[in-house]
């Protein structure tokens, strides 16, 4: 006799074909058992109901596998069949790069209908939250049905839903206070961070981050620049943009990317070697295409080096994801998080700037001891970029990885000097330009509020131009360059090779009177002797 137990039969279905009879019971528990035997099977049947996870779950299941865990023993954890946990490893590239890009509480990632209106609405959408706006849903539709008929896009009219997905696919959420500003940073940093960065070390985690500088800009001139985002106009002539990048250990600084308005200045005239990346365009800024071009350039370095790199970039319109990367995997910031999540932001791009600033006073200073005309030196774009090349190098290794530890990505701050660079000349990176330039016994005549004001002057300057619908329309990244626009000033004749000769005898001689380092003092004997060999090949081509 066959005894139910505690369920009671809720259905019975005769399978004519095996002779079998199949019992369904209530707890979506079935017993089948043949009319010729007596052996009776019990079978837990699986719920009707799929399970979807989310690109942060799928993420982790993707790290446990990676990790040597079995495929069934997940399946049986997580109550699914072991297909569903092969499907997600298949899947593990795009899921990888969804969470990436901060696409994590996502469970379907679907493709827009209409791809033209979804990337210039999410371009604007960008645009319009970097300036705190904040935009409803209805704005959003408006704006969406704006972009279509500029496209010429028929029949089609924006909904409340489509604009549900579109927020979905972006991984757009509400509006951001400072309190889940916070919240956001503690979550990423604890969920998301430990799994992007579990395959690199400290030397093969970098960051970049753009700045704008007033290249030009003397101390007193301060009031005229005060709160300029140079957007446009005259003192737009006045500023570059530059891309700063360094690793987490503070050991390896890319060369900086320095872009200006004209493609050949000519005070570049003469020059064999920039120890920057140059690029150009109309208003200096930074586009899309010099940041894919540079992202890519970088990445086939790499190859050559066999080497792979962990690369954080803020997420803003100019930085897009780039495919067919090797050996860089980029990653996004979460959005409006840049001021708490950047290191370049913490510390390091103040420094470089400040110290730019300190090489200026001292050349405008040297100036006024040499009695000439005029105080106030004529910087061209040349100078510019030899002065901030000189800040970065000089900026040291604690001062980076500080940087990275406050911004909550490294482990330990360092508080000593880096073992990494025991023959740096023991310099303060973070002396502020009014302290430093009061030890100079009053030698530049402003006042202590000015040089303040000077030191931070172009904190708030633009580095990319805002996508104006038109602009977004048209899709132009606006990469022409002008070389019409340097001034007159900008025309500054090569040192002659006598001139180069005697100023390196006389560093010679000023480095080993005032310096007790090996490395410093080898430099400068490679310097003497390339210095010499040139004056003697315009001697020999000179008779020949």
């Amino acid at each position: 006799m066959f005894v139910w137990g505690p369920t009671k039969p809720s259905s019975f279905r005769r399978n004519n074909r095996t002779n079998r009879i199949l019992v369904y019971s209530e707890i979506n528990v079935y017993v089948s058992f043949s009319l010729s035997s007596t052996v009776v099977q019990y079978t837990r049947k699986m719920s009707s109901k799929r399970k979807c996870f989310s690109v942060e779950k799928k993420m982790e299941i993707i790290c446990r596998l990676e990790a040597g865990e079995r495929n069934v023993t997940l399946a049986k954890e997580y109550g699914v069949c072991h297909t569903t946990i092969a499907t997600i490893n298949k899947n593990k590239e795009k899921i990888k790069k969804l969470f990436n890009n901060n696409f994590l509480k996502t469970k379907r990632v679907r493709a827009s209908t209409q791809d033209q209106v979804d990337k210039a609405l999410l371009q604007w959408y960008i645009m319009q939250r970097s300036q705190g706006i904040t935009l409803s849903g209805p704005q959003l539709q408006e704006k969406a049905n704006f972009f279509a008929k500029q496209f010429q896009i028929e029949h089609f009219n924006c909904s409340a839903s489509w604009i549900s997905r579109f927020k979905v696919r972006h991984n757009i959420g509400g509006t951001v206070s400072e309190e889940s500003l916070s919240v956001q940073k503690s979550e990423w940093l604890t969920k998301v961070w430990p799994i992007l960065r579990k395959d690199f070390n400290d030397e093969d985690i970098f960051s970049a981050a753009e700045t704008g500088l007033f290249y030009k800009l003397t101390p007193d001139k301060t009031l005229q620049f005060k709160g300029e985002k140079c957007t446009e106009g005259k003192l737009s002539k006045e500023r570059i943009t530059l891309l700063v990048a360094a690793n987490m250990s503070g050991n390896l600084k890319k060369p900086l990317l320095v872009i200006g308005k004209s493609m050949q200045p000519r005070c570049f005239q003469n020059i064999q070697y920039l120890p920057v990346d140059y690029y150009s365009n109309r208003q200096a800024w930074m586009t899309s295409t010099i940041f894919m071009n540079w992202v890519r350039h970088w990445d086939a370095e790499l190859q050559t080096q066999n080497k792979k790199i962990l690369l954080l970039v803020d997420n803003c319109p100019i930085h897009p994801q780039i495919s067919d990367l090797t050996n860089i995997t980029l990653v996004f910031l979460p959005p409006n998080t840049t001021s708490v999540l950047q290191p370049m932001n913490q510390g390091i791009i103040r420094v470089i700037k400040s110290t730019f600033r300190k090489n200026l006073v001292l050349k405008i200073i040297s100036n006024m001891n040499e009695n000439k005309d005029e105080n106030y030196p004529k910087i061209t774009i040349l100078d510019a970029i030899l002065m901030i090349n000189d800040a970065w190098q000089q900026l040291s290794a604690l001062t980076i990885a500080n940087s990275f530890k406050h911004s909550g990505l490294a482990e330990e701050i360092l508080d000593g000097p880096s073992s990494s660079f025991p023959n740096d000349i023991e310099i303060e990176d973070d002396i502020p330009l009014s302290v430093w330039a009061g030890a100079l016994q009053n030698q530049l005549p402003i006042l202590k509020k000015e040089l303040d004001e000077y030191d931070h002057i172009d904190n708030g300057v633009a580095i990319c131009e805002e996508p104006f619908e038109e602009r977004i329309v048209k899709n132009d990244d606006n990469d022409d360059s002008d070389d019409n626009v340097e001034d007159q000033n900008e025309d500054v004749p090569a040192p002659s090779v006598l001139e180069a000769l005697k100023a390196a005898e006389i560093l010679n001689r000023f480095v080993h009177s005032n310096f007790n380092d090996e490395i410093l003092t080898h430099s400068i004997s490679l310097l003497n002797n390339a210095v010499r060999y040139c004056y003697y090949k315009s001697k020999t081509d000179y008779l020949n």
